[in-house]
């Protein structure tokens, strides 16, 4: 019998726009396993970024539940809110958000230096993932200074660097030419299955998704029945 990872119960998340209130999700409900991968696709204003957020605590539902190990996170209070997501889970955006005055290393690191490990131990532990992710020879670069497949490479490392259990990727090769994107997913999708970690994907890009263990879809705020990857390579 399964344990699932996340559990999402009936997520609803509505936003009042002058006198009518406009539902951006919809009863919501989904459920994801330890080490288990799920794409998530839907046209533009689906509310697949949204649900991401939620995912993640980094927005309030109007209302339903966001469990990860039988945990709400959504009954937290903000404080420990943050100090779970720097515990338990990942983040991978379009925009890679790395900091632009550290250099590769920093940036992978710094998970670990905000929960407070030691110095010498983050940065140890941070540079064997950019060895991994094949940037060993970049370590004090800035992100000026890397391509953007590199970046991309680099928020991997960052996101990976605290061994999450959960890892939450919004269009993670959205910024990337095509090469680039299926080398960054590639790498994303062999790195998640190594470390066990369960991953969650928004994308646009089908044949991608269809790469992920499961497919849903979001369709107006409604999620759509599971779609098989056949399926989804015939909407492209």
């Amino acid at each position: 019998m399964s344990n699932p990872l996340l559990v999402v119960n009936e997520l609803t998340k509505t936003h009042v726009d002058g006198a009518e209130p406009i539902t951006i999700l919809d009863n919501v409900s989904l459920t994801l396993n330890a080490g288990e991968s799920l794409a998530i696709v839907g046209s533009s204003g689906s509310g697949k970024s949204t649900l991401l957020h939620l995912l993640g605590s980094l927005d309030a539902p109007t209302s339903g539940q966001v469990l990860i190990d039988g945990q709400d996170l959504h009954q937290l209070g903000n404080r420990a809110q943050a100090q779970f997501r720097n515990q338990h889970m990942g983040f991978i955006y379009q925009f890679h958000h790395l900091l632009g005055e550290f250099s590769a290393l920093e940036n992978a690191a710094m998970p670990l230096l905000i929960a407070g490990r030691p110095v010498a131990e983050a940065r140890a532990k941070a540079q064997r993932l950019l060895e991994r992710v094949g940037l060993g020879h970049r370590l004090e670069h800035k992100p000026s200074a890397l391509s953007g497949g590199e970046r991309q490479r680099v928020a991997i490392a960052r996101a990976l660097v605290n061994e999450p259990r959960l890892v939450l990727a919004d269009e993670p090769t959205g910024n990337l030419d095509a090469h680039s994107a299926n080398e960054v997913f590639a790498l994303l999708a062999e790195l998640q299955r190594e470390l066990g970690t369960s991953l969650v994907v928004v994308t646009h890009d089908l044949a991608l998704a269809a790469r992920l263990d499961r497919q849903c879809r979001l369709d107006s705020g409604r999620l759509v029945d599971s779609v098989e990857p056949v399926a989804l390579q015939e909407q492209g």
